[in-house]
This record gives C-alpha cells, structure tokens and sequence, in this order.
C-alpha cells in the first residue's frame, strides 16, 4: 500500500547509520516504528480490515402535518449478520430517562422503517405531529451481539405561523405579509380563501380577504389564518325612486346607495335649480333617504347626493325625477264604464233564466198532453168512440194564412200554448144511423181522436 510504503524507512538508510555510527540499536528501533504504523492503520480503517460498533445521526426539523425522514446510518464487526432492528423513544418517566420502542408507545404514530440490515437505519415518520418531537435512539442486533446507539437524533416540530402587520391598511399602504416556519430551508406560497395568489406588496380593495401560507407542494400543511382590512372611499354612488313614476299628491322616497368600506356614514342631498341668468346647486336635505310626503310640480328636478366615510366622499350623478299628473275626466269615464259592465252581465244573466224557464213550461205541458192522448187511446180499444165533433186549429200570431194540409207538421214552439178539447168516450149504438148521415159527419168504423191546437202569440 502507498500509505505503508511512506511509513517505512528505507533499508539503506538503516545500513548507512550502521556504517557511520556502528551502532545497530538504530536500524532496530526503525523496524519496530515501522510495524506499529501498519498496525495503527488497520485499526484506524474501520470496514476494510474490521468493523466497530457505531450509530450515526442527523437532527430534524419539521413542519406539524409533513412528513420527514429520520437520516440514520450504523456499523459494526465484519463477520456478523443484522437479525433486527429497533428505534427508541427517550421519555422521561418518574424523573427518569428511559428508552420505549415505537411500536410500544402508549400513542402510536405513523412510523415507518425505511432503512436496511446493511448499514442505512433511516426512519420516517408521516403526519408529523408536535407530540412527536423529542429524542431517538437506534438499536439492532447481530449473529453475535446487539447494540444500541449512545448518542441520539433530535426532531424539532413546528408550526407555520402567519402574521400580517398592520391588520387594517388603506387603499394604496404598503401590506407585510410574513410566514414564520420554525424549520430552515421551508418553501411556502401563499393563499386567499383557499386559491394560491401571490403576496400582496400595495394595498387595494381587491386584497381584501383572508390569507394563510402553507408549505408548497404540501398545501395541507397550512398555517393560521389571517385577515387583511382594507379601507376605501365611497365609490358608485347612485339615487333610487320610489316609486320610479310618481303620481301628483303621493309620496316619493329617494334613495343613496355606495360602495365603502367602512360604509359611508354621512349623506347630503342637493338640487339643481335653473334660472334665466344661472345655474346653482342648493342643499335640500341630508340622511340616505330624503322623502318627499306629497309630491307636487315644485318638487321635480335633478337631484344628486353626497356619501361620505373616513377614508373620503364622492358625488352621485344627478337624476332627474318628474311627475306624473291625474287625469279626473278619464278616471270618470272609467268608473262609468265599469258600472255598465255590471249593468250588462245582469240584465244578459236575467235573459237567460227567463228562456231556461219558459222553455221548461212549455216542454212540461208538451209531456202532459202526450200522456193524455196516450191513455185516451188505448181505453178506446175496448169500446167503441163517437166523437161529436172534432176540430183541429193552428192560430198563428203571422199574417201567413192557415195551412190545415200539413198540421201534423207544424213544430211547437218556445212561445205556444197548448189547448186540448175533452174527449169524450161513448159504447157503440146498436141502431147505427143511416150510412149516408155517418159519411156526412165524417165517421168511420174505428174510433178517432182528436184534439184542438193553438197556438198564440
């Protein structure tokens, strides 16, 4: 080896001090030097020649809900084989200073061995929480041995914290948004209400809202929240009617409206009178409503308001209200009409009842003469009929004259009236009349009946 060849003296060397100083006691004291040093460098070279027992560390810090890796690495004698490995927990029980393994912890914690059996014990840990900060131990144990480390690693956990100063700025001041992390090398980014939005520098009622940081690419790992005032002068101010057409004699409201923050507080009223010579604005009122309790031609106009705050004041553009004037003539004429719509239905309504019950009279009577025809001819079935004389008259109310021809077909009408003659029913005489008398009076062999009709006007 290069390392054993520096060390070693030369033979020559020995040989010439031999030779100058005749002294051998030189030369010997050279060997024994040069043996100790490759002795001392195969002790000092650990995993080349032989092992030694040893657990290495680092300390971490880390955010409450990350995840972090424990970094960890061992050693130990060659010639031996890792049958396990444990991590420890120091807590103080009692006063006194004692190692539990994880998995005995009295609340378990997502731990998660992600080291081998070889050299690397590195340990994560998921879902950091601040109960998990302390100090840890390794231990592990061989074929022939076990061994657990002296010396620990120390996890930090923190919580990332935002301040913003001041919290209530105006339009337009400068905002110092600041992410305290606790842990070095923490890239955070910003959010407003949930979205990632950079962080504000100058102040504007768009920045208004509630901010927190959180650890990017983690932004489940977010820290408190905190909230940005900014305030502005009123802006958008406007004038409301109501009602948006008022009538002469009723009442109007005006309305200010704006956009501040805070909201504006003092509200003053103007109108804009127009002469022959000039054009001024006079103060007519204050408060967000001016009310006007009846409305009259004096009061029509432009008008515009004034909203002010701390922070400022702005003007409305004017508004022009005008009235609206009643016409009583036309307001008559429809109080008229709508009495003759009455009227109309009425007098239409009566019309109808009186045809529904005439036209029931008339077909009532139509019933009762058809059942007396009725029964008036089957009792003439059993005995002879000899009607004395029998007349049949259609009295029209028309100047049409008389039509006997077609009697039977003359329909009944809503305004007739039915008259029927009595009948009466007679036994045949046995002493019949002369032929010649029967064909004058019109009889025949069968009975017949016969019934009179009128029909008036």
């Amino acid at each position: 080896m290069m390392t054993g060849s520096s060390v070693v003296t030369p033979p020559h060397f020995c040989f010439s001090l031999h030779k100058m100083n005749n002294k051998h006691s030189v030369c010997l004291l050279q060997r024994i030097l040069m043996m100790e040093s490759w002795m001392l460098m195969i002790l000092i070279m650990p995993g080349v020649w032989s092992g030694y027992w040893s657990v290495t560390f680092e300390n971490q810090c880390a955010l409450k809900g990350t995840s972090v890796v424990m970094k960890c690495s061992y050693d130990y004698p060659s010639g031996q084989r890792v049958t396990r490995v444990d991590w420890y927990k120091a807590l103080s029980i009692q006063g006194q200073r004692r190692l539990y393994p994880l998995s005995r912890l009295f609340s378990p914690r997502d731990f998660k061995y992600v080291g081998d059996k070889n050299s690397n014990c590195n340990l994560k840990i998921n879902n950091v929480q601040l109960a998990d900060e302390g100090l840890y131990h390794f231990g592990f144990v061989t074929t022939s041995d076990r061994w657990t480390s002296k010396t620990h690693a120390n996890l930090n956990v923190k919580e990332l914290t935002a301040v913003i100063n001041p919290s209530t700025v105006k339009e337009g001041d400068d905002v110092n948004l600041t992410c305290v992390s606790g842990c070095a090398h923490t890239t955070i980014s910003w959010l407003k209400e949930g979205r990632p939005v950079p962080k504000p520098v100058k102040a504007s009622r768009e920045d208004a809202g509630t901010y927190f940081c959180a650890v990017q690419g983690q932004e489940t790992v977010r820290s408190n929240s905190v909230t940005l005032n900014v305030q502005y002068g009123p802006m958008n101010v406007s004038v409301s009617v109501d009602p948006q057409q008022p009538a002469e004699g009723s009442s109007v409201n005006l309305t200010c409206s704006s956009e501040a923050n805070p909201a504006a507080d003092n509200y003053t009223w103007f109108k804009r009178t127009d002469s022959s010579s000039s054009s001024t604005v006079l103060q007519v009122g204050g408060g967000q409503v001016l009310s006007l309790p009846s409305m009259t031609a004096s009061h029509t106009g432009l008008y515009l308001c004034r909203a002010r705050n701390s922070v400022g004041e702005d003007n409305s553009a004017e508004m022009l209200l005008t009235m609206i004037r009643e016409d009583h003539g036309s307001q008559t004429h429809q109080i008229i009409a709508g009495v003759g719509v009455v009227v109309l239905v009425i007098l239409v309504v009566a019309l109808l009842l009186y045809w529904k019950k005439q036209r029931t009279h008339a077909a009532e009577k139509q019933t009762v003469f058809g059942s007396r025809i009725i029964g008036e001819g089957l009792s003439s079935s059993a005995t002879e009929v000899q009607q004395d004389a029998v007349y049949a008259n259609i009295q029209r109310s028309s100047s049409h004259p008389r039509n006997t021809h077609h009697k039977h077909n003359v329909p009944f009408s809503v305004e007739a009236e039915l008259i029927y003659t009595t009948v009466t029913s007679k036994p045949r005489n046995k002493s019949r009349a002369p032929e010649e008398s029967r064909a004058t009076a019109g009889e025949t062999n069968d009975s017949v009946i016969y019934s009179t009709l009128v029909q008036s006007s």
